[in-house]
This record gives structure tokens, sequence and C-alpha cells, in this order.
């Protein structure tokens, strides 16, 4: 599934929203009113997909930040956006 997510860049639905704390977000889908939290490195990512940056340099930012192999952090970036856009939270545009 990873592969899949290589080429594309994401932006917030427009029906969603969040709210992010010091190690927290909580975003809800105003269409279902379903709400979902993650952790901090959950608010890092979608603080990247509100500024628009790719797969790639989101898990730059994460695998320097927490000193992971950038492989280890992309491959669960990618999971997590994956079940973002699953659950209708971001959409993926057509990448660079």
């Amino acid at each position: 599934m990873t592969s899949q997510l290589t080429n594309f860049t994401f932006t917030v639905n427009p029906e969603a929203t969040a709210s992010i704390h010091d190690d927290v977000i909580v975003i809800v889908h105003i269409g279902s009113g379903l709400l979902y939290t993650s952790n901090a490195i959950g608010a890092r990512i979608w603080r990247g997909i509100e500024q628009r940056l790719s797969l790639d340099a989101i898990a730059v930012g994460i695998s320097d930040l927490y000193q992971i192999a950038y492989s280890i952090a992309r491959e669960h970036i990618a999971r997590f956006l994956a079940e973002l856009q699953r659950h209708g939270l971001i959409e993926k545009e057509a990448g660079l």
C-alpha cells in the first residue's frame, strides 16, 4: 500500500477539523460526527498534511526529530495516512 502513496500529497478534507494540543490531536469528521485522536507524532503528521508536504517530506522530519530510520518512519506514516484517508479525514492529490 505504501508504494501507492509515493506520488501523492494530501489535503485535509473540508469536513474534517482538528484541535492540536501538546501531546495529542483530536480530529472531528463533521459529516459523520465521529471523533479521532492520536499522539504527538500524529499531530506532526497532520501539520505536515496541512502544509501539503509529501509523504517523503513528513517522513524525513519525523525520522530526524525522533532519530529513527527513515524507512521505518515512512512505513508507519504511510499506514497512518492510509487510515486517515480511509476514514475520510484527508484526500490525496496528484503528486509533483
